[in-house]
């Protein structure tokens, strides 16, 4: 039955309009009514009548139902499909204030029946004070990318399959051009072709040259397309390494995740939302489906609630055929009266080319971000120049950055040097000293991060050179999977000839499943030819003066284990903890201590250490040189779990009689962690559960007599 809104309960409520399609208003009362039951308590009426409290204080009431003034009309329509709009109120209650299962009251079973869409969303203010909503907005977003007027800009780096020196000259060329927002395609994830971390690493320095050389502020966001354990930590990662913003998926992710992230007080970046996989949620269309989610809903109003600052949608005129109304109503999903939440920025894009931006502009008006990525990448092959192009028939008036040659007209929009300080509209908390303190700390330590990230790319980079170098002057060339064996690289020596001495080999390929040799320098230092140092872990927690290589098995090798190699610096430390896999260490350079449980052994150059499921362990170093050594571990493990060494010390001492040193060296553990803040982060890399390789490819393995016979689920 429908309630008028005069008899709804004093507690607070949140409102959702819904579309239904039937053939009469019974037929459409009789949707509703199963849906105020489906959506709450999922029970018939009989068993919560009427007056019972449940009834009254829980289950959905539908304030109003009408024919709707304006019915759809398309090619093949049924004359019984008559739409109806419905008002349900939901007590505030029934969310538990919390984001996922608000979604669940809002359409949760519902979604699953047909001839219901969610039209429209109504939050009450208390509701509304759950969510803080988007950190920058549009005015926030304006300011940290310094376009105070105008269109924003955006563009994506692509395809899949290019390389990460491909993508941070693409980078560095797009911003040298003026383009606002960098990201990743939304198909960039951590692919062999171009390694999440290198390549974050690598197109955020390019970004950063190029600002450098024009007095701009674009910025580049990374595709934060991870494993569910792996979102924030990338995420973090990614702001060590000097990214400006994300970009994320919610479809994929989850809308809570991205909430959760734009919640995070030490995250503080702006958060670019993608609607992939979210389409097969959407109602309307060309046929005015009666399912979903509409448009303005989905891709406007729920980004926004969950802290996204800008929201991609494919615009009219594009390859997803959406209309030009549904994307206004996007617009407006995105602009309009919120509570206290700021607007965020429409983000239209998807197959647009730069001969529809007048017309863009004209529909978005001037508080729009315009995305455009193959077109701009195929206009000539000069990338700056169609960059600038692209600002150009945006009417922007800043072709040029404020720093670049007098010749060129600078920006006409005001810079500033004051630091930005963007807040969510939420209450003040007042911090104590200490809080400060230990956020100083964390702050000093992302700073080291983020210079130990430009060494270590620095480092690869010149490297790289170097070996293209020795590659042009020897004549040598990488090749594909099936000839890369084919050409020796020898110059024109016959075949059946022997080579003079010193003709060395051609080099091996870094990725892909061949045969491959990585080498150490000359020189004697502990690097690989080609293979980048990375960080041992984001933050410094946990940890102490490590770093480590990926040599072998995170490249395309068909290996069930990855060897690694691990520098610990005088006085540091890897993590105190445990996990489900086992591994094994190898001692290679200098002299260390491994902690085993409650016991503590040496470990020296070619001794071996096995760590055994579910063992507490931990590698230090006490002496004046780097201990260096080699750990080898399956594929396809499990997630550490991090041991305070407070309270490990605290358990070892009331069972056993400690080793000399133990103590000392807890104590301080736990001293570095508690000024560090807290727990540390895991590889923003790190590999998840499950079995990456097949059985049927273990199996082969054994026939074949290798001598890592190694069998899934299986000890020999």
């Amino acid at each position: 039955a429908v309630e008028p809104r005069g008899a709804a309960s004093t507690m607070p409520h949140f409102r959702v309009t819904y579309q239904v399609s039937a053939p009469d208003e019974k037929g459409a009362r009789d949707i509703v009514d199963a849906l105020c039951l489906e959506q709450t308590v999922e029970l018939p009426e009989s068993l919560v009548p009427p007056g019972t409290w449940i009834n009254e204080h829980v289950v959905g009431k539908c304030e109003s139902l009408r024919r709707c003034a304006k019915q759809p009309q398309f090619e093949g329509k049924d004359e019984r499909d008559i739409r109806w709009e419905a008002v349900v109120r939901y007590a505030d209650d029934t969310s538990g204030g919390e984001l996922p299962q608000l979604l669940n009251v809002i359409f949760g079973n519902t979604s699953i029946k047909e001839n219901v869409k969610v039209e429209d969303l109504e939050l009450s203010p208390t509701l509304m004070g759950k969510f803080l909503g988007p950190r920058f907005g549009t005015k926030g977003l304006r300011e940290v990318l310094g376009v105070p007027k105008g269109p924003m800009l955006m563009t994506a780096l692509k395809p899949m399959g290019t390389s990460v020196a491909k993508l941070a000259e693409m980078a560095y060329a797009f911003a040298k051009g003026g383009i606002d927002v960098i990201k990743d395609d939304h198909g960039l994830a951590n692919q062999r072709y171009a390694p999440y971390e290198e390549r974050v690493r690598a197109c955020a320095a390019a970004v950063r040259r190029a600002n450098a050389e024009t007095g701009r502020k674009c910025v580049y966001a990374p595709c934060l397309n991870a494993p569910a354990h792996l979102v924030v930590q990338r995420a973090r990662f990614a702001k060590a390494a000097g990214a400006g913003a994300v970009l994320m998926i919610p479809g994929i992710t989850g809308l809570d995740t991205m909430r959760h992230l734009a919640e995070d007080p030490d995250f503080g970046l702006p958060i670019v939302c993608h609607p992939a996989i979210l389409g097969a949620m959407l109602g309307g269309g060309s046929q005015h489906e009666c399912r979903g989610f509409s448009h303005k809903v989905l891709l406007g109003v729920l980004p926004r609630l969950a802290g996204a600052d800008s929201t991609i949608f494919p615009s009219f005129g594009g390859r997803f055929g959406f209309s030009e109304q549904e994307c206004v109503d996007i617009a407006k999903g995105c602009t309009q009266s919120l509570g206290s939440m700021p607007p965020i920025v429409p983000t239209p894009g998807g197959g647009m080319t730069l001969e529809k931006i007048k017309k863009m502009t004209q529909v978005y008006t001037e508080d729009v971000m315009l995305l455009i990525g193959g077109s701009l990448i195929g206009h000539s092959p000069d990338l700056v120049a169609n960059a600038r192009h692209f600002l150009g028939i945006a009417g922007r008036t800043d072709t040029y950055g404020p720093l670049e040659n007098k010749r060129h007209p600078a920006s006409s929009y005001p810079t500033t040097t004051a630091a930005l300080t963007v807040v969510h509209h939420a209450p003040a908390h007042h911090e104590s000293n200490e809080e400060i303190d230990k956020l100083q700390k964390r702050c000093v330590q992302m700073e080291k991060n983020v210079a130990m990230l430009t060494e270590m790319y620095l480092k690869e980079e010149k490297a790289r050179k170097e070996l293209e170098k020795k590659a042009a002057a020897g004549g040598h060339h990488h090749h594909g999977k099936d000839d890369h064996h084919a050409d020796s690289g020898h110059g024109h020596h016959k075949p059946g000839t022997t080579l003079p001495p010193g003709v060395a080999a051609p080099a091996t390929p870094v990725d892909g499943n061949y045969s491959k040799v990585f080498n150490r320098p000359k020189d004697g230092s502990w690097t690989w030819e080609r293979i980048p140092q990375e960080m041992y872990k984001q933050d410094g927690g946990s940890f102490k003066g490590c770093s480590r290589f990926e040599l072998l098995g995170k490249r395309g090798e068909s290996t069930v284990f990855h060897v690694r190699y691990f520098e610990v610096e005088p006085g540091g430390w890897t993590t105190l903890e445990h996990h489900r896999h086992e591994h094994a260490v190898i001692g290679l350079r200098g002299k260390g201590e491994i902690q085993l449980g409650p016991h503590v052994y040496p470990v020296h150059v070619g001794d071996a250490a096995y760590t055994a499921p579910g063992d507490t362990h931990q590698l230090r170093n006490h002496g004046d040189e780097p201990f260096g050594f080699i750990c080898v571990v399956a594929a396809d493990r499990d997630r550490p779990v991090e041991v305070d060494p407070k309270e490990f010390l605290k358990s070892m001492s009331l069972k056993h009689a400690l080793q000399h040193g133990m103590k000392e060296s807890l104590e301080a553990q736990a001293k570095h962690r508690a000024s560090m803040g807290g727990d540390a982060e895991p590889s923003a890399c790190e590999w998840k559960p499950g079995m990456k390789k097949k059985k049927a490819e273990a199996a082969k393995a054994v026939e074949s007599g290798s001598a890592c016979e190694w069998v899934p689920g299986k000890k020999h």
